[in-house]
């Protein structure tokens, strides 16, 4: 069930009082999104998309915008991946330039306020919480690379929120960035909760990829285990353009992160990949939408989930192939491992060709941890705990070493054996 009737009408005048606040008067394109948001109407236990990721709970909370909270530097340094990197610092929504730090000459950052109009891309695949989104962020950060330009550090962009007791925090980041042609870089999407306390994060960084342009990209949604993180990605690649992105849901206990991409010219590569672990009845749902337009592109995908407890993992994967994208190369994979009799995964891959001549697969697999392999490792004298966790890591390292950057690799490392070893197995 997705949501109750009462809840989502109610949910609805909730966020209609959060549109409103204060008499702000939105941007036409925020009221656009809105319009969409009302049209469509919340999901109901009759939506096939949202069958396995049920709302009521959510849409029954008490949906508030967050107080005014101040950081020192001092804090954001703790709390911050030790990166050498140029870094991007939002708190509950708003964009820190005093919490932050980066490159000017590579970097062109313009923050717009939620009254100014703005040329965004149209969304590629819309669902109610991009719609949602884009009518309640309070600003628009476009982020610009010039052409010929090349980072040898990455973007950082840390996203820190603050939950509290007496509602749900309720914050909203809009991203834009223009990757213009023959340039290279590595972006890392991080979130991460101050405190113990609920909130809801609504995410939607956009990507223009021009031509022959380089791409590494990472989000690691880490929040806390009473958090909802509802997220949508939309990537644009033109000709010969090289395109990583990686994304880890280890946290928050309702997660959905929708990747939709064009393929829009000839002769690119993309590799798209994702690690959920949810455990204690969370539930992680990865969704990917991916249209091969032109001819010659290449697209390689790996989607995991490490299951504990009475959680549950969702996957939705789709390739569409034009009548016009000849020489398609596309494969999708979907692996997941069982740690617990009562965890539960659902998956729908799907693919959807118009085109001769193309070459596209996907497969699935659903397993559990092979049970001579613990009594060969117990045997020579390892823990059983140990020998599971061993096991887990063997699972994850295929998407955790292809990252270039090791601080980050050790980091989803922490993550993942911390999950693990709370668990029930």
């Amino acid at each position: 069930m997705a949501g109750s009737l009462n809840n989502n009408v109610s949910a609805l005048k909730k966020w209609y009082d959060l549109f409103t606040f204060n008499q702000v008067n939105r941007s036409l394109h925020a009221q656009k999104h809105w319009n969409y948001l009302i049209k469509t109407g919340l999901p109901d236990n009759k939506d096939e998309n949202w069958k396995y990721t049920p709302l009521t709970n959510f849409l029954s909370q008490q949906f508030v915008f967050p107080k005014k909270t101040k950081f020192s530097i001092d804090k954001i340094n703790q709390l911050t991946l030790q990166l050498n990197a140029s870094r991007l610092v939002f708190v509950n929504g708003y964009f820190e330039l005093s919490l932050s730090s980066y490159d000017n000459s590579i970097f062109e950052i313009n923050n717009k306020t939620i009254s100014e109009d703005l040329k965004l891309p149209e969304p590629i695949h819309p669902e109610i919480f991009l719609h949602l989104t884009e009518s309640l962020a309070e600003q628009i950060n476009i982020i610009r690379v010039s052409s010929n330009k090349v980072s040898s550090t990455p973007l950082y962009l840390l996203h820190i929120n603050d939950g509290q007791k007496d509602g749900l925090n309720t914050v909203h980041y809009r991203n834009h960035l223009i990757l213009e042609k023959n340039t290279k870089i590595e972006v890392i999407e991080h979130f991460l909760t101050l405190n113990s306390n609920a909130h809801f994060t609504g995410s939607r960084l956009t990507f223009n990829i021009s031509d022959h342009a380089n791409l590494q990209h990472t989000k690691l949604a880490f929040e806390n285990n009473k958090s909802y993180h509802f997220s949508h990605n939309d990537m644009i690649i033109g000709d010969n353009a090289q395109v990583v992105s990686n994304t880890f849901l280890i946290g928050t206990k309702i997660s959905r992160h929708n990747n939709s991409i064009k393929l829009n010219g000839k002769h690119s590569e993309l590799i798209i990949n994702s690690l959920s672990v949810p455990t204690n009845q969370e539930i992680a749902d990865i969704r990917i939408y991916l249209e091969h337009n032109k001819s010659d592109c290449k697209s390689r995908q790996i989607h995991k989930a490490i299951v504990l407890d009475k959680s549950c993992a969702v996957f939705n994967g789709h390739i569409k192939v034009a009548p016009s994208a000849l020489k398609t190369d596309g494969n999708m994979i979907n692996n997941n491992l069982l740690l617990c009799d009562q965890a539960q995964v659902n998956t729908k891959p799907q693919l959807e060709i118009y085109a001769d001549d193309v070459k596209c697969s996907h497969g699935v697999t659903i397993g559990c941890i092979d049970n001579e392999q613990i009594f060969y490792l117990t045997s020579r004298g390892i823990k059983k705990k140990d020998a599971q966790l061993m096991l887990v890591n063997a699972f994850a390292v295929e998407l955790i070493e292809a990252l270039d950057n090791n601080v980050v690799k050790q980091d989803i490392l922490n993550h993942i054996n911390k999950r693990i070893s709370r668990g029930n197995m």
